[in-house]
């Protein structure tokens, strides 16, 4: 099997960045042919006819959707199933993250707990124990799902938020 096509299948599957270092342990290769061939793919993945990018994030590497065609796809994509009220416990996290949860909380009501339980269990908010709240973070699927790079962009995507 051809080493290339290894890679790509490993990050295809992959659910979040994957560093040279474990795809070159997982795949049985060096870290320098990995190296070479993640350059070899984002280099194909750059051309205009190609509907995803190879992009580091994260500590690692992943393929995505390209930024101006994730609109377009979104629809197909998974967790369409997202109550509108989730989504805008999303937006309220997005664009003050970091954020106490109590703040959330404080913003969107006490329904928000259940909000952010669920965003946590889909993989899109990070929630971390700092003394009585927890501190929220967006995480690097969020972005990949809105097909952004970067919090600032998203953050300009969502506009003002209250």
């Amino acid at each position: 099997m051809e080493a290339k096509a290894l890679v790509e299948a490993a990050l295809f599957v992959a659910d979040r960045p994957l560093s040279l270092a474990r795809l070159a342990k997982t795949l049985g290769l060096s870290e320098e042919a990995v190296g070479r061939l993640i350059q070899v793919l984002a280099d194909e993945c750059a051309a205009p006819d190609r509907g995803v990018e190879l992009v580091q994030e994260g500590g690692g590497y992943v393929l995505r959707v390209k930024g101006d065609l994730a609109s377009a796809v979104r629809p197909l994509a998974p967790h369409q199933d997202i109550p509108e009220p989730t989504l805008r416990t999303l937006a309220v996290i997005a664009y003050h993250a970091p954020v106490r949860q109590a703040e959330v909380v404080k913003m969107r009501g006490q329904r928000a707990y259940g909000h952010i339980g669920d965003l946590v269990a889909r993989g899109f908010v990070a929630a971390e124990a700092k003394g009585p709240t927890k501190v929220l973070t967006v995480t690097p699927a969020l972005l990949a799902y809105f097909g952004v790079s970067s919090l600032e962009e998203l953050r300009a995507q969502l506009g003002p938020i209250g």
